[in-house]
């Protein structure tokens, strides 16, 4: 039953890599981002530092699951994405 699915072997397990190593790098991304532009404003108050950065590293979630999600997406397209021609 799965070998007609016709995946390419380990897909999953790089899958899995994938979405833990972009699940980091989003969180520590949104961090970044949260922490300059808290200095870029002047805010120096620790609870409203946290408060922003786990606002933000929760905001980037989303980002860092699409990405990975697009470029299994065009991985796995057996069609290139070339514009049609008339």
């Amino acid at each position: 039953m799965t070998a007609d699915r016709g995946g390419r072997p380990g897909s999953r397990v790089l899958l899995g890599i994938a979405l833990f190593a972009g699940t980091l790098m989003s969180m520590c991304g949104g961090a970044l981002l949260a922490d300059f532009a808290l200095d870029l404003l002047g805010v120096v108050s620790p609870p409203a530092r946290l408060g922003v950065k786990v606002i933000a590293m929760a905001a980037a979630l989303p980002a860092g699951f699409y990405l990975v999600e697009r470029a299994f997406l065009a991985r796995s397209s057996p069609i290139s994405r070339k514009t049609p021609g008339p």
